[in-house]
């Protein structure tokens, strides 16, 4: 088998534009990872004469499940990512007996909404899904794409095989390590590697799993205790926050950890009250070159014991 090398790109820089994404998609609907759909509508008109159309209304019947999708090139903006939970809601007006899932698909999910694409999944049926398109340096004529989920409910059912004891062609393999290597950067990896080793010869035992969809995790027996989502310049991660708290008023270890990450020379944690249940409400940015911090290490070592 020859190996070739490939290089980034957009659809764009191959004369692609975003009505031949919505063909590639309705094509094979299948290449979005959810499953086997089918196209109910496409270019549905929600606003009699005042525009506003859903770009691609979807259905998988085993689940009963519609799903609206909205398509953009480039990084994701405020405008398509309101539209699509605007759409979602009104769907779920004709169906209120069927699941609905609010799918926003871009080239770029990683840019200055990334937060709020990562956190929604935590209060709505919102999926995030990147278009990554890779030129073949061997052959300048061809590329390929890939459509990553990034962001999605943590009880998402992609497959009618996901239960336990389940089977059949649906189901969605799980991710190793192998494929987070050859898709997030090494600074990420060597992130999660840092922390690992460091939790593990000095904190506690700590199970590295990288089966999850959108974060590779820390887990202390069959708990996950610590998720780390991927950033080009290291790893966010949810800890927990132990005994205290509210929706509106953040524990007493937020406010250390807070003041741990000033010290540190980091960004203030957000407070994510309703992530993994209320588990892991804490969240903030790891950067490589931070990891080995010891007000990091401080702040891991007795995330770890509330967990």
């Amino acid at each position: 088998m020859e190996i070739v090398e490939t290089t980034a790109t957009t659809l764009r820089a191959l004369d692609k534009d975003e009505l031949w994404l919505h063909a590639w998609i309705k094509e094979k609907p299948a290449r979005l990872g959810l499953g086997e759909l089918t196209i109910k509508r496409s270019e549905l008109i929600q606003y009699k004469n005042k525009g506003g159309r859903l770009d691609i209304l979807a259905y998988r019947g085993d689940q009963d499940t519609y799903y609206e999708i909205e398509v953009m090139l480039g990084e994701c903006d405020a405008d398509h990512g309101f539209r699509v939970l605007d759409y979602w809601a009104r769907e779920r007006v004709k169906n209120p007996n069927a699941k609905h899932f609010a799918v926003l698909v871009a080239e770029d999910l990683a840019g200055r909404y990334q937060t709020v694409v990562e956190t929604l999944p935590q209060f709505l049926p919102f999926i995030g899904i990147e278009i990554r398109t890779r030129r073949v340096q061997a052959n300048s004529e061809l590329a390929v794409i890939e459509a990553l989920i990034v962001a999605q409910p943590d009880d998402l059912i992609l497959g009618t095989g996901d239960e336990t004891g389940g089977g059949g062609d649906d189901v969605v393999q799980p991710r190793d390590r192998d494929w987070w290597e050859s898709r997030t950067s090494h600074a990420f990896m060597a992130t999660v590697d840092a922390i690992a080793k460091y939790c593990n010869d000095t904190v506690g035992p700590s199970r590295v799993d990288y089966s999850a969809q959108s974060y590779v995790s820390l887990k202390k027996s069959r708990r996950c205790w610590l998720p780390m989502w991927p950033r080009k310049e290291g790893a966010y991660v949810y800890l927990p926050a132990g005994e205290g708290g509210a929706e509106d008023a953040p524990s007493d270890f937020y406010s250390r950890v807070k003041t741990m990450l000033e010290e540190a020379g980091l960004e203030a944690p957000s407070w994510t009250y309703k992530y993994n249940g209320g588990a892991n409400p804490i969240a903030f940015a790891i950067p490589q070159d931070k990891v080995t911090h010891s007000k990091i290490r401080e702040i891991l070592s007795e995330a770890y014991e509330l967990a």
